[in-house]
């Protein structure tokens, strides 16, 4: 396709449950800048369906999109998991009239497949599951035709561990090479963990904590979330601390011990802070180790092929990217490299939707996009 304009604008969106993510490129005179950056939480089980045309709506205003008109949109999404869709064909139909809605004005927009090709509406409403949860689809493309060949990174697991969940991509000889390409077979395969630096459930993670020298069993109940954990450890401050908290209050360290004090069924009354630390560091320890088993099980596989997964390296990326990179270091990568280092840009949290842009920018409007 040739370029319609001598400087235009793509904006990349990752349409989640809890988040919607944004990145503005701008594009001109053999340049691509990052103009900005956008993660709003959205948990649209609590919101409901139409909050997402909110949203966009917002988030095309803060993009100053309607003034300019020479802009594409690329969207890959997860959103229709969420049980406000009675079916994932239901949300995928949803949610792309709801960016066709919202983006009328655009010069075109795109949607990342599962196949890793981009495609408009017309198809992707006719085959939604290879749409659905195609996020990873488009950091894929970027690892193979960017990372791979710009870095001369040939053999590498990419981990991505956002607020929610954690997607792992194994890259062999410089290619992409997963076994998954739907949630289901992701989560067999090791590619994709159910667990995230923000909105898990501690109980998820752990049937018993550490309790005065013994160790009690954890209510079921949602008394803390992952976001209490890493803020009480130092690992996210309160203003990275972006999805709800479990009991709607507040986000401050105190705030964040009561609710992990409840997680064996006491209060701060029983337990000191001290106490409160160690069960915040076993449900981390946990939690790694969690990550870690999917990056054995993906060891394993590329061992079974006949390569050697002590050669590979590691790359982080993601809100929870100390998590990766702890996880990473025990399952015994040869090195750790974190994408923001990397690009020297910030896009870790928004990688799937930065990704996809640069997956437009090379594919339909034939840019060169890698450093």
């Amino acid at each position: 396709m040739s370029k319609p304009y001598e400087s235009y604008t793509v904006v990349g969106l990752d349409i989640g449950g809890a988040y919607i993510k944004a990145v503005k490129l701008s594009v001109g005179s053999n340049r691509i800048n990052i103009d900005n950056i956008i993660r709003v939480y959205n948990p649209i089980w609590i919101n409901g369906a139409d909050s997402l045309y909110q949203k966009l709506n917002e988030i095309k205003l803060r993009l100053n999109l309607s003034s300019e008109g020479k802009y594409y949109t690329v969207s890959t999404m997860t959103a229709e998991l969420s049980d406000v869709f009675e079916t994932k064909d239901v949300g995928v139909k949803y949610i792309i009239n709801a960016v066709e809605d919202v983006f009328n004005d655009s010069l075109s927009n795109y949607y990342v497949s599962s196949d890793i090709r981009l495609v408009k509406a017309n198809e992707a409403l006719t085959d939604t599951l290879r749409i659905a949860a195609a996020n990873w689809a488009a950091s894929a493309w970027y690892l193979e035709n960017c990372l791979s060949r710009a870095f001369n990174l040939i053999n590498f697991v990419f981990i991505d561990i956002g607020s929610t969940t954690t997607t792992i991509i194994p890259v062999i000889n410089g290619r992409v090479t997963v076994r998954g390409r739907t949630d289901p077979e992701k989560l067999i395969v090791g590619e994709l963990v159910y667990t995230g630096a923000l909105r898990a459930n501690v109980a998820t993670i752990v049937d018993k904590v550490p309790y005065k020298g013994y160790f009690a069993r954890v209510s079921f109940e949602r008394f803390a979330l992952t976001g209490d954990v890493h803020l009480v450890l130092g690992y996210i401050s309160s203003e990275e601390y972006t999805s709800e908290t479990a009991d709607g209050r507040g986000k401050s360290i105190n705030e964040a011990m009561v609710r992990l004090s409840r997680v064996p069924c006491a209060d701060t009354n029983m337990l000191n802070s001290d106490e409160i630390i160690e069960i915040a560091r076993y449900i981390y320890e946990a939690q790694v180790f969690k990550v870690f088993e999917a990056l054995m099980q993906v060891r394993s596989w590329i061992a079974s092929m006949g390569f050697k997964p002590s050669l590979f390296d590691a790359v982080i990326a993601g809100i929870g990217k100390h998590i990766a990179r702890e996880a990473s270091r025990r399952a015994g990568f040869r090195g750790i490299i974190d994408i923001d280092q990397m690009l020297n840009a910030p896009v870790s949290g928004v990688f799937p939707a930065y990704a996809a842009s640069l997956m437009l920018i090379k594919g339909e409007l034939n840019e060169e996009v890698c450093p």
